[in-house]
């Protein structure tokens, strides 16, 4: 009875070890080879049921789902040890493929997809396995988890990560998605018009520079902005220079009469 205590407490500390230490879980689906030393002819390679179920040689089925690689490994120890066949055994498992817990990366990355989780990985580790931020995408992204969504800007979560700071870590089912980066467009009496990234607490006169400033016809107190309102119609605002731009902004210089 002693024995038995003490196994369950050995199971019990291993359990909030692999919690702490962020180790993989396995799911249903996952493919995992399993060797037991001096034992060759146990070596199996097997996945997952779906109701998480390993079927293990000799023990049958055990239950493997939403446990860690050394929880399955002292389970199957276990087992092996109750039924009389090995005293002692040194069980080893290795995962095969990753199946049962994936993320999506969505938006303006590289390589948009589903992922599979292989660790404990943080939403910045996700995007650099997505290729990273296309040239498109912005600082902003959102993390979609259920119900709940939450804007998060990258430029602060490498701030965190260089700080040793906690960054918000994914879970199975999470979408992260990257949205197509903030512009500005500057049109007119400027030497590069077009669109342009809007940087934070960008002004008006900020946004000209981006645009190569004034050209030698322009007018430097005639400028509209074309602003979109949330009933979908266009304002037109006369700013002054150093207001703050906003998202798809439309900055027009005029002509000088003179």
């Amino acid at each position: 009875m002693l024995r038995y205590l003490w196994l369950g407490v050995l199971l019990l500390v291993a359990t909030a070890g692999a919690e702490l230490r962020g180790e993989y879980r396995l799911g249903p689906g996952d493919v995992v080879k399993v060797s037991v030393y001096d034992h060759p002819d146990l070596l199996t390679e097997a996945q997952l049921t779906q109701n998480g179920e390993l079927n293990f040689p000799l023990i049958g089925k055990i239950a493997a789902g939403g446990r860690s690689f050394t929880e399955v490994e002292q389970l199957i120890a276990r087992k092996l040890g109750d039924g009389g066949f090995i005293r002692n055994a040194q069980v080893n498992v290795l995962i095969a493929q990753y199946r049962s817990q994936r993320v999506s990366v969505l938006g303006e990355v590289s390589r948009p997809g589903r992922y599979a989780l292989e660790n404990d990985a943080d939403v910045v580790e996700m995007i650099a396995t997505a290729g990273g931020i296309g040239a498109t995408g912005g600082d902003r992204l959102v993390l979609v988890r259920g119900e709940t969504r939450q804007e998060l800007l990258l430029s602060t979560l490498l701030s965190a990560q260089r700080a040793g700071d906690a960054v918000p870590r994914v879970r199975n089912g999470d979408v992260v998605f990257v949205p197509r980066m903030q512009q500005v467009y500057v049109y007119g009496e400027v030497n590069r018009p077009g669109s342009f990234r809007l940087e934070e607490r960008m002004t008006v006169m900020q946004a000209i520079a981006s645009a190569g400033g004034y050209n030698p016809r322009a007018s430097r107190r005639s400028i509209e902005i074309h602003r979109r309102q949330a009933d979908g119609s266009v304002a037109e605002v006369s700013p002054k220079l150093t207001d703050a731009v906003l998202d798809n902004d439309v900055i027009y210089v005029q002509e000088s009469l003179f």
